[in-house]
């Protein structure tokens, strides 16, 4: 399913063993943390525990301050997942989400990849 709101866009798709989110646009702060309640909220009804979301697309949320408060809004929206990973690109991590939401007991890891958020949703070595 496809889904616009304002200046962010993303699509689900459900794989066998986890879920993937792909997001794209330029949301501001506010934007991206309703956008991650709202995943948070429809996540609850889906078959897997394990969500992927593949943020290479966003063009702005770059600053730690930004990071950390996303974090924060996982841990309150995802915990009921069993795991989160998300994709960004490599110049883009700062490691303040996935602390952050580490903190408060939910599962979240920064990939620079697909395939090594895939290889550590699904077990597999990276």
């Amino acid at each position: 399913q496809n889904t616009s709101n304002m200046s962010i866009s993303f699509q689900v798709e459900q794989r066998t063993r986890y879920a993937v989110v792909r997001v794209d646009g330029e949301p501001a702060l506010e934007e991206f943390l309703d956008f991650i309640a709202q995943i948070g909220a429809q996540s609850q009804a889906w078959p897997t525990p394990r969500l992927l979301v593949d943020l290479r697309s966003i063009r702005s949320l770059k600053s730690f301050t930004e990071h950390y408060a996303i974090g924060g809004a996982v841990a309150r929206h995802m915990a009921h997942l069993n795991q989160v990973a998300s994709v960004v690109p490599a110049d883009r991590i700062t490691r303040a989400s996935e602390k952050t939401a580490q903190k408060a007991g939910v599962n979240l890891a920064v990939f620079t990849s697909e395939g090594g958020a895939i290889a550590w949703l699904t077990g597999a070595a990276a």
